[in-house]
């Protein structure tokens, strides 16, 4: 989606007016894009604690946002020392540790296995956010740590209208928390759950998913559920105020929800004319990106058809 979408629209200025925060725990390579429509009026946070990933972020222009603002901190259940485990993929790195089993079931070992340990030390996300705004929006994705770093920040809970967090339905490390357990407490704290994202069917072996098939044996099999994300919003009778019912109003759209969107702007004084012809001119672009998408989804599915994908 055009980063400046919402600036062409109706809408603009009462975004721009908002104030929106937006916090990115995990944000090793970039902050997280799904508020790229209306990225010129996000200030955003985001934490990376390894060294160099967070000289490389430092340097990095804070465009297309308004601000972006980088912390080394690694957000934990609590402030003080804690293990890291890292698997011989980093992006695997946890502050849970593995289960190897799990890892050699479904072909992931290089996830699971073989992990150093190392002494970091953490903060929760409400001391390290002490000192700064509170988030309108809140993305974890922290390996398996989302849920004690959410029960470990009330004041950042109560601030935020929006929660986008990695849960599994396979515990991939040892006592990690899955779906439900995150679904109880979100649940529990005036959150509902509105989407799962990118839900990721994991197979025996790191071979082609469904609908594909390989050229090995089986040559196609539907996978388990493995992982997904989890999109919360805050529920309209647990809204704190009129400015946090904007908000949730205003990221709601933004993400394209307009159901969700429509009657808390309408409710804070938005035309309903003008979140209309917002949501009319956005599912124009999700038509055509999800054409260009079917489009080039058809060469592996030929080759699927034909003789497997290698």
């Amino acid at each position: 989606m055009n980063t400046d979408f919402f600036r062409r629209t109706d809408l603009a200025q009462t975004i721009a007016a908002a104030g929106l925060r937006a916090v990115d725990i995990g944000s090793r390579g970039g902050f997280d894009p799904d508020l790229l429509p209306i990225a010129w009026a996000v200030d955003g946070i985001g934490f990376e604690p390894e060294p160099q990933a967070f000289a490389q972020l430092q340097a990095s222009s804070p465009a297309p946002w308004r601000s972006v603002r980088w912390l080394p901190f690694a957000i934990g259940a609590a402030n003080g020392p804690a293990t890291l485990w890292v698997p011989p993929d980093p992006v695997g790195a946890s502050l849970l540790e593995h289960d190897p089993a799990v890892g050699e079931r479904f072909g992931l070992s290089h996830l699971t296995s073989d992990c150093r340990a190392l002494t970091v030390d953490t903060v929760t996300l409400d001391h390290a956010l002490a000192d700064l705004a509170l988030p309108d929006y809140l993305k974890l994705d922290v390996e398996g740590a989302e849920l004690a770093i959410l029960q470990a920040a009330p004041k950042a809970l109560a601030a935020t209208v929006a929660i986008k967090a990695e849960a599994s339905f396979v515990a991939a490390r040892k006592g990690q928390p899955l779906v439900a357990d995150m679904d109880v407490f979100l649940r529990g704290q005036g959150f509902e759950l509105m989407d799962v994202i990118r839900p990721m069917r994991w197979r025996t072996r790191p071979v082609a998913p469904h609908p594909y098939s390989w050229r090995g044996q089986p040559a196609y099999s539907r996978g388990q559920i493995g992982q997904c994300d989890l999109l919360y919003f805050r529920r309209p009778d647990h809204m704190a105020d009129q400015t946090q019912a904007l908000k949730a109003g205003l990221v709601a759209a933004a993400l394209g929800y307009f159901d969700r969107a429509l009657p808390l702007l309408v409710a804070a004084g938005v035309p309903a004319a003008s979140i209309g012809d917002a949501s009319r001119r956005f599912g124009r672009r999700v038509a055509l990106a999800t054409i260009r998408d079917h489009l080039r989804d058809m060469v592996p599915l030929l080759r699927s058809l034909t003789g497997g994908v290698p």
